[in-house]
């Protein structure tokens, strides 16, 4: 079950309440966390768990912040309990509280996470694994996080400068003296 997160968050009835539009998706969910072990929330302690404290939660969406409708958002993408979770560019509009709810929501996250972020913090905080589109088709499949691969690719650089080095110096031969015949 696929779960997408875009930059573009949907238009929410601006007469609902917070937990309404929540609530309209699931009242109460599983969120997996582990390997053997399920979260079970309501509408409510999911909000809560993403800054929406309870008299919050019954706020008109219309006067909600623009952080406030992308944690809604973020909240509804959540809560349909997706095994496979796609975020695009989700540190954009998020403040730094929002951004350590979802590093500890996806800490604990047992599915698939695709991030498409130039957030060099918050990729090296959540990702164990990179798919690094290096330019004309090329995509390296890289284990670890954004530092670890930004210091194995200077150090490819740095190799293939000495290598290209070693192969421009000329080697000088010594110079064989023949001697004269008689």
């Amino acid at each position: 079950r696929f779960g997408y997160y875009s930059q573009e968050p949907p238009t929410f009835a601006p007469e609902k309440r917070v937990i309404d539009i929540v609530q309209e998706i699931a009242e109460n969910f599983e969120l997996p966390a582990g390997s053997t072990q399920v979260e079970r929330l309501s509408a409510s302690q999911i909000l809560t768990r993403f800054l929406f404290p309870p008299e919050r939660q019954y706020t008109p969406v219309e006067k909600l912040s623009g952080g406030e409708l992308r944690r809604l958002y973020l909240c509804t993408v959540l809560v349909t309990c997706p095994n496979f979770l796609v975020l695009d560019e989700p540190t954009n509009d998020l403040d730094i509280l929002t951004l350590q709810a979802l590093e500890e929501y996806l800490a604990d996250f047992a599915g698939c996470v695709l991030i498409v972020s130039h957030d060099r913090f918050f990729m090296d905080k959540v990702t164990e694994h990179l798919l690094c589109f290096e330019g004309e088709g090329k995509v390296r499949d890289f284990p670890g996080n954004y530092t670890l691969y930004r210091a194995w690719q200077a150090a490819q650089e740095e190799e293939q400068a000495r290598l290209e080095a070693s192969r421009a110096t000329p080697t000088t031969e010594p110079k064989r003296h023949s001697t004269p015949r008689p």
